[in-house]
């Protein structure tokens, strides 16, 4: 089986450096060399290399795969663990990367029938996104990809029980009559609201964001016992600012925009805004200028949407703003109530996409409050 596997690889290999050796060469001396190619000549390669990897390769790679998923595991096989990371980082030009990425996840497909081989692929929620735009087509639905996934949430009892195993880390020796908890440590509520509560509410349900906020307030409570409701509204300032500089190069990848949209809900100094307030035509006008006339960054999905509505003659705004308004929602900066009566949606406990085509006039959003101290909002404003 090796040997049939090290034949197909070597034949494969051999063929394409002598079709294309001059130019792979080319490929890997870098300045770009792909983007200076004319249509013509890139359609000339994808010719040439539809040659090497013919119909009857193709068979016997699907042959290899048929023979490994008869193979048993034996007793006294090696197991061996490959781990491939930084998918996301610069491993092979932008151009290329996320189809290399989607390609990764399409071959899963293929490798379920090998019963003794397991492929695990963890990916953050931006780069599936910038996966997902720069490869959309006919072929490719999201939800296909459902039945692959699992997506990890964190709960309050696993975040509760995640900061009292730091805190007790922390503390460990200096208590010895039992072990510290989070309430020993917090035991001040933040106005009417429990610590507890209030962390976990300026947060995206995620480890780090808890440990952070955590982390601030035990700096500020420097020399104290006790954090104190007060040291935590101090903490909670220099935390939104962190939170909202980490959410920007988070997403910074799938929407290039990202601070500049943040800029738009933020600057109404408003933690809930109505759909119609957002419409106001000049500052839709202004922020859709602000796009279209800088230079597109990689794919930005509002580029086009702001070209669209700045080329118009008669534009109302509102099919931007909804752009906007899922662009925000999607990275957890908004969260969105489509009607009255309703409960406010947000995509870290939600569904992931705004169902925008609910939208109705009386929709509202609400900032998200971990962006509250950065932007200087006041609950309830």
């Amino acid at each position: 089986m090796d040997q049939n596997i090290k034949e197909l690889t070597e034949r494969v290999e051999n063929a394409v450096k002598a079709e294309l050796g001059v130019e792979i060469e080319k490929f890997k001396a870098g300045g770009q060399y792909e983007k200076r190619l004319s249509t013509d000549k890139k359609s000339e390669f994808v010719a040439r290399v539809r040659k090497i990897i013919s119909s009857d390769q193709l068979a016997e790679l699907a042959g290899v795969i048929e023979m490994l998923s008869e193979s048993e595991a034996g007793e006294d096989m090696k197991h061996f663990f490959i781990l491939i990371d930084k998918l996301d980082e610069h491993w092979v030009d932008v151009s290329l990367r996320f189809k290399l990425i989607r390609s990764l996840i399409e071959s899963l497909k293929s490798f379920r029938r090998i019963t003794n081989l397991k492929i695990l692929v963890a990916l953050r929620s931006d780069v599936l996104e910038r996966v997902v735009q720069e490869t959309r087509d006919l072929t490719f639905q999201r939800e296909k990809l459902d039945d692959y996934f699992v997506h990890i949430r964190w709960t309050k009892v696993l975040l509760r029980q995640l900061v009292n195993s730091r805190i007790q880390s922390l503390f460990r020796g200096r208590y010895a009559a039992r072990a510290i908890e989070f309430e020993d440590v917090f035991p001040f509520n933040v106005g009417n609201v429990d610590p507890f509560e209030y962390i976990l509410e300026r947060t995206l349900m995620r480890p780090r964001d808890v440990i952070a906020f955590v982390n601030e307030c035990l700096e500020i409570a420097q020399g104290s016992y006790e954090v104190t409701g007060t040291m935590i509204k101090r903490a909670e300032i220099n935390f939104s600012r962190i939170r909202r500089d980490a959410l920007e190069q988070e997403w910074q990848s799938a929407f290039p925009s990202i601070k500049r949209l943040i800029d738009f809900v933020g600057n109404r100094q408003k933690a809930i805004i109505t759909f119609d307030e957002l419409c106001s035509q000049k500052e839709a006008d202004d922020v859709a200028l602000a796009i279209y006339s800088e230079k597109r960054i990689d794919f930005d999905p509002l580029y086009e949407v702001a070209s669209a509505h700045y080329e118009k003659e008669t534009r109302s705004g509102e099919d931007l703003i909804k752009a906007i308004v899922g662009a925000l929602y999607r990275v957890g900066a908004i969260g969105v109530k489509l009607k009255n009566g309703n409960r406010f949606m947000y995509s870290h406990m939600d569904e992931a996409l705004l169902p925008i085509a609910q939208f109705t006039e009386d929709a509202r959003i609400r900032i998200h409050p971990m962006l509250w101290g950065a932007l200087r909002l006041q609950a309830g404003t």
